[in-house]
């Protein structure tokens, strides 16, 4: 089962094929249900090959749906049966036996996944996989299959169904029995999504279930949920003496029972099948079922509208809240669920209309007098003081969302919407109003792919035909993803909580808004590079990863375009999300992790590894060095950008996490995914130009301020680098003299020592390349970015053994004053900075490179002799934790 999880295409392939074998042969196989839920998992996955998708798609048609392999297991069959006569079963009935043992597996993969959503994906891309007009060979090899396939389908339920029968006449009372009763009704409930008309003729056999009495209490309610999830799918199939039939039996008292018994889920499905029955399209206003749905919502609103004003002492008891929990549910499904004919809202509705009606003689479904009436109720128990009842009251005013989305503009023009979004609602409410955003996208969505809003629009008598030539008569399909658009920004600082349900359900959310076209792309992707910096919760990562794939594929250029805001959103994220390490009472801020790999090693990746890893750039030079340079272009943007307040004597709105931000790059470039050995000498070649251009221009600008030799300033040790390796530099004589110095500017001298350290990090990193990937003096003197990749340096690994990159930093000004903001310069970390800065150059000897221009491309004039270097980055000097000062930085 474990060569079922790699990516390796061909041998996927095989093993695949070789199951089929297996199973074809002996249908009765024991490891069969969990290698076909491993099966389905991959054809669920989205980056999975084409050809792998087809070849478990012909797979589980072979085995499942395909007519002639029931035939050509005739053979297999008597094998195994025990046959006392001589002549053999006939042809149908070994067919009718290889699609009993179909239903079998089928059931068994829904009872290993628990979940019934990959075999649905499977049975419905097996039956409406491919369009009519597409004409390619193997589009109509497709096709073939997809005829074969519901040609079987009947077969299948029927075999399910007798799976159902011989289940109750043998079942043993057990308290297991109620899970392999769940995964034969859910295992029916897939082809009641897909083929929904086949199940019409069996569905007297399941309509006992409602009662709710079936010997299993741990499943009642996910008992009920099925049959009532079959009902409702299979309802607008009924023909007119199925629905007089059921509807005078004790179908819809049963209904109603299971919404005052059960859980919210159950009651929402129950429900829901009762609408259906209701505006059937044979049901009259008079109808049995249409009068007991009435009933059943004015009950619930009446106990609402009674204890809408109650005393938190009579609220607060455990029987009002169950009740109050049951009523929002209940009517919230009504309001979404039951269609009102003739009632379509006005263009813009009147906030006005929405009043608590406190004669229920005037509750109707008619002109959506009771959907008003309910929306007034739910918004009373929103403004509530406690957090569940109003989440119970904002999933509930979804349904009038769903179902009419003209009134998401009146919520959005009373400050509804605003509120429950806002910082100050609380965390649970945030939550909630995700989720609801989610389920209503969600339910728009299915409702134009399903033809029910064409049909909706094809039924308004209103609309001449001249009028729907004219254009989409459809308006409200874009208004919930208009109004959510224009909380866009808020949507964004949500993905800065610090609650990982919120910011996994964020991320979920803005998925959906991606995939409909509602956000752009450009803004967004910064935000899910962001999320790669969600360490502590990897289900967040995994899905924000799926994301930038996604985008990946649509726009290749995306990430080099956006990787430098990617990786000032993941600082900004890290710094927020995560500040302090409890133990340390340091932040924890940090590109790296750590997984542990044979043994007791442990491999140090970054955590934009897997986006690097999965996109499309790591095989093409042009867009991988693109992506280093947006990142090396941080150093030139941040590191050497001169403030305009350097002449004043204190640094007022000082940004503490510049130097921060570049060792947060810094450790990036460090530990990148790279593909030859040309990617580190790439950086390596621009660390160097960076270096040699503004190192050589610092040192200078040192001597002035210092009154060194301007010709040759880096000759050799100075007094200033001797008083670093003072205990307390900041206390001696030459320091005092400075200081003493009227002609002396400290501010300046702050200001070049943070551009120093950045140079630092740029120093240190590539000294770390050269050890970590075993690069030569002679390979880094030759090395142009232009030249083409050698077959002999592709597939490069960092060197066993080598340490994490170390870009420990310190801020060179320290706050004065918290409450003005303003700073004063660290003396002793500014000359330990300075002196590590002149160490560093010396010891590269960047002044007998010689570089220049030509054609776009950088050259090297002549080669240089190095030294060998210790390559192991420099600590710097200790960070004090009250230094440490979080500041956003701005990803423009």
């Amino acid at each position: 089962m474990s060569l079922f999880t790699p990516r390796l295409y061909t041998l996927f392939r095989r093993i695949v094929k070789i199951f089929r074998d297996i199973l074809l042969a002996n249908p009765t196989y024991r490891g069969r249900a969990t290698a076909m839920n491993c099966m389905l998992q991959r054809l669920a996955d989205r980056k999975e090959d084409d050809g792998v998708r087809d070849l478990i798609f012909d797979s589980f048609h072979t085995l499942w749906f395909d007519s002639e392999a029931f035939n050509a297991s005739v053979a297999n069959l008597s094998a195994t049966a025990s046959v006392t006569t001589s002549k053999m079963p006939q042809a149908g009935v070994k067919a009718e036996l290889y699609c009993r043992e179909a239903a079998e597996q089928m059931v068994e993969v829904v009872t290993v996944s628990g979940s019934a959503e990959e075999l649905t994906c499977l049975v419905k891309g097996l039956l409406f996989g491919c369009g009519d007009g597409e004409k390619d060979k193997k589009v109509m090899e497709r096709k073939r299959r997809q005829d074969d396939a519901l040609n079987q389908c009947k077969n299948l339920v029927s075999s399910l169904f007798e799976i159902l029968l011989r289940f109750e006449e043998m079942r043993s009372n057990d308290r297991d029995d109620g899970k392999e009763l769940v995964a034969i009704l859910s295992t029916l409930g897939v082809f009641s999504q897909a083929y929904p008309e086949i199940l019409v003729s069996h569905i007297d056999t399941i309509v006992p279930y409602l009662k709710g009495d079936n010997g299993a209490k741990r499943y009642e309610a996910q008992i009920v949920r099925n049959v009532s999830s079959i009902i409702s799918r299979t309802a607008p199939n009924f023909t007119l003496e199925e629905l007089v039939r059921l509807t005078k039996g004790e179908l819809p008292a049963d209904l109603v029972n299971i919404a005052y018994k059960f859980p919210s889920e159950a009651v929402s499905s129950a429900i829901e099948a009762l609408c259906k029955l209701a505006n059937h399209h044979h049901a009259t206003p008079e109808s049995v079922q249409q009068k007991k749905l009435h009933n059943l919502s004015v009950q619930f609103y009446s106990y609402l509208l009674k204890t809408a004003d109650a005393t938190d002492a009579t609220a607060n008891k455990k029987s009002v809240k169950d009740n109050v929990k049951r009523a929002l549910s209940g009517l919230g499904s009504v309001c979404r669920f039951f269609v009102c004919k003739d009632s379509a809202d006005h263009h813009s509705i009147d906030p006005n209309i929405f009043s608590i009606v406190t004669e229920t003689s005037q509750l109707r479904f008619a002109e959506n007098a009771l959907s008003n009436a309910c929306f007034s109720i739910f918004l009373k128990y929103l403004n509530k003081d406690d957090e569940a009842t109003k989440c119970l009251a904002l999933r509930a005013m979804t349904g009038v969302f769903i179902s009419r989305p003209r009134v998401v503009l009146a919520a959005e023009q009373m400050g509804i919407i605003s509120d429950v979004m806002s910082e100050k609602a609380p965390t649970s409410v945030q939550l909630e109003t995700l989720k609801c955003w989610r389920d209503v996208l969600l339910a728009e969505e299915t409702r134009i792919e399903s033809g029910e809003a064409r049909a909706k629009m094809a039924g308004q008598k209103n609309i001449t035909v001249s009028k729907r030539i004219a254009g989409d008569q459809d308006g409200d399909s874009c208004i919930s993803g208009s109004v959510l658009t224009r909380h866009a920004s808020r949507l964004y600082e949500m993905t800065l909580s610090k609650e990982e349900k919120i910011r996994h359900m964020i991320v979920e959310l803005i998925g959906h808004l991606l995939r409909q076209g509602l956000i752009n792309p450009m803004e967004t992707v910064p935000y899910l590079l962001a999320m790669q910096g969600d360490i502590k919760s990897p289900s967040t990562r995994s899905l924000a990863l799926k994301l930038l794939i996604n985008e990946g594929e649509k726009r290749p250029d995306m990430l080099n375009q956006r990787i430098q805001a990617g990786i000032k959103r993941a600082f900004n994220f890290q710094q927020i999300v995560y500040p302090h390490d409890d133990e340390k009472d340091t932040l924890q801020v940090t590109a790296l992790l750590e997984n542990k790999c044979e043994g007791d090693r442990v491999r140090i990746e970054t955590i934009f590894d897997e986006v690097i890893k999965e996109s499309s750039i790591r095989n093409k030079k042009a867009q991988r060095q693109g992506l280093y340079k947006s990142i090396i272009g941080m150093f030139e943007k941040e590191a050497f950008h001169e403030s305009s307040l350097m002449k004043m004597n204190t640094l007022k709105h000082y940004k503490t996490d510049r130097l921060r931000l570049l060792a947060f790059a810094s450790q990036i470039l460090a530990h990148l995914p790279y593909n030859c050995t040309a990617d580190p000498l790439f950086i390596v070649y621009h660390t160097s130009c960076i270096t040699a251009l503004e190192g050589n221009e610092l040192l200078v600008r040192f001597a002035e301020l210092l009154g060194n030799d301007v010709c040759d300033p880096n000759a050799s040790e100075d007094e200033l680098e001797k008083t670093a390796k003072l205990k307390d530099p900041k206390n001696s004589a030459f320091i005092s003299r400075l200081r003493s110095d009227a002609n002396f500017d400290v501010v300046e001298f702050g200001v070049l020592c943070e551009k120093a350290c950045g140079l630092n990090l740029l120093l240190n990193l590539k000294n770390f390349l050269r050890k970590a990937y075993n690069l030569s003096e002679a390979r880094i003197a030759e090395y142009l970015p232009s030249e083409k990749e050698r077959i002999n340096e592709r597939g490069i690994y960092i060197s066993e053994g080598a340490s994490k990159f170390c870009a420990h930093v310190a801020p060179i000004f320290e706050p004065l004053s918290r409450a003005n903001n303003s700073y004063s310069i660290d003396w002793n970390t500014a000359i330990r900075t300075y002196a590590l800065f002149r160490n560093l150059m010396r010891e590269g000897d960047l002044e007998s490179n010689m570089l220049h221009f030509d054609e776009g491309n950088t050259k090297r004039g002549t080669k240089r002799k190095r030294c060998d270097l210790k390559i192991e980055s420099s600590p710097g000097p200790p960070v004090a934790s009250s230094q440490l000062h979080s500041q956003e930085v701005s990803p423009d």
